[in-house]
């Protein structure tokens, strides 16, 4: 009888890992997470504010001649302007540095969260999908088993964020799906990973 318990046990074994096989060929990755090169092209604006801050003062005296030397017509607004432009211009380029930096080291973090599999996970069916309509001024959010997840391309984030008018991937109530995320400290949602598991 102990010898049947083992097969038991062995066979019990074999058919839930044959199972899980099963599962993964039945599964269908819709959206697998990546840096968003794209999205992250808004964070060169404030560089490119800076730089035009500081070479404009470079360009106007050449349009205006004259205008660099003492006591001459425009002298006190160009040295104002040009103070103003390079404190301006500086502000700018420091934040667009900031958010620059701020980006790569969120991108590597949520990649070794993903890679150490230490991030959340749920599976089921869309519940209360609410679609971004085209013209924008919403955003798209959904929920699965009580976990809800809202996002609109308008946003910056190192996750999924594209909405079924701009060609996502969920689309409406009753699809199947296997998400993990991960939480912030506000409670939010961001969607790493969407797999669709087929009947």
């Amino acid at each position: 009888q102990k010898t049947f318990s083992i097969y038991l046990k062995v066979l019990f074994n074999m058919f839930s890992y044959l199972c899980q096989v099963m599962k993964l060929y039945m599964e269908t990755v819709l959206y697998q997470y990546h840096f968003n090169y794209l999205s992250s092209l808004t964070l060169l604006i404030p560089l490119i504010v800076g730089f035009v801050f500081f070479f404009f003062w470079k360009w106007y005296p050449a349009q205006n001649p004259g205008v660099t030397e003492n006591g001459t017509q425009g002298h006190t607004t160009y040295v104002v302007g040009k103070y103003i432009g390079w404190i301006v211009g500086a502000m700018a380029i420091i934040l667009g540095i900031v958010l620059i930096s701020n980006s790569v080291i969120d991108h590597q973090r949520v990649k070794h969260l993903l890679k150490s599999d230490n991030v959340n996970c749920v599976e089921g069916y869309t519940e209360n999908y609410h679609a971004m309509p085209q013209e924008g001024h919403d955003t798209e959010h959904f929920e699965i088993n009580g976990v809800k997840f809202e996002y609109s391309n308008f946003e910056i984030v190192n996750g999924y964020n594209r909405p079924a008018v701009y060609g996502g991937v969920v689309t409406k109530n009753g699809q199947y799906l296997k998400i993990k995320y991960i939480t912030d400290e506000f409670g939010n949602n961001t969607i790493l990973y969407i797999s669709e598991l087929n009947s």
